[in-house]
């Protein structure tokens, strides 16, 4: 087994990238010569991941033709290339591919449409990639967090040291996700076909899971300036494009194979990990 990771330098391709062997070398996976340069020159790959995306929602709608370069054709670039040396594809989408106005866990069956440009480039990156390798294995997941990248955790923190107080929103509801855990899951996942979702147990808010985190650090009495968090809808922000309000991921087909921890307790191993000379 070889595995290719598209994207090793993001939040998820470095974590990847630390349970499996991997070059350093990486390839644009908008250009297919690029691509193809990379395969020739690693004979042997079975399995791609791709863990590449241009995530950035609100700068999607602004840069369109990149958003859609690296979350549409990208993954179709790669079914090409993996039809060619006879490799696997697991891709990583997201939550946001549905409208956020069923007030239940979405099935991966439920319709989808999504409301601002970053969802339709990644919608239409699942059916490019399904067109040309319909055995490909899709795990849509949802409030990535961990160590690195951008994230929302990563600002969360950053606000806790700089501010007194902090306004978080409270009215769209998802699941957040550990790093580690769909990391984990991704490679459990190597030789499953179809659409799967993939977060952790249970829901919340931006609001709940800061204030989560704010309390696990007065707790354990590590240092930060935030003294209140207030809980505000989300237009108190000002935003470029609208986010889906509701999209709870139902991970029951997922779970008959593999068990999934509730997000609070992921986030505390988290939190435990990062401040652990401190504890």
């Amino acid at each position: 087994m070889k595995i290719w990771v598209c994207g090793a330098e993001g939040l998820l391709g470095k974590t990847i990238k630390a349970e499996v062997r991997s070059t350093k070398e990486q390839a644009d996976i908008t250009s297919l010569d690029s691509l193809n340069m990379f395969a020739s020159n690693h004979s042997g790959i079975t399995h791609i991941i791709n863990a590449s995306g241009y995530s950035l929602v609100d700068l999607a709608e602004q840069n369109r033709n990149t958003a859609f370069q690296v979350n549409a054709m990208g993954p179709e670039n790669l079914a090409r290339i993996a039809a060619d040396i006879g490799a696997k594809v697991i891709h990583i989408s997201t939550d946001y591919v549905f409208p956020g106005n069923i007030s239940r866990p979405l099935h991966e069956k439920d319709p989808v449409d999504p409301v601002n440009y970053y969802g339709e480039t990644k919608l239409e990156g699942e059916a490019r990639l399904l067109a040309i390798a319909p055995n490909s294995c899709i795990l849509r997941t949802s409030a990535l967090f961990g160590n690195g990248g951008k994230n929302f955790i990563a600002k969360i923190l950053k606000m806790f040291q700089e501010k007194e107080e902090i306004f978080l929103a409270n009215d769209q509801i998802n699941s957040p996700t550990y790093v580690v855990d769909l990391s984990k899951t991704i490679l459990n996942m190597l030789n499953f076909s179809g659409i799967y979702h993939f977060a952790n147990q249970g829901v919340a808010t931006k609001f709940d899971f800061g204030y989560e985190i704010f309390q696990f650090m007065r707790a354990q009495k590590i240092a930060m300036k935030t003294k209140f968090i207030h809980s505000v809808p989300s237009s108190h922000f000002p935003s470029l494009c609208p986010r889906p309000a509701y999209t709870v991921f139902d991970t029951s087909k997922i779970q008959k194979m593999i068990p999934i921890r509730n997000w609070k307790e992921a986030l505390h191993d988290f939190l435990r990990t990062r401040y652990e000379p401190e504890l």
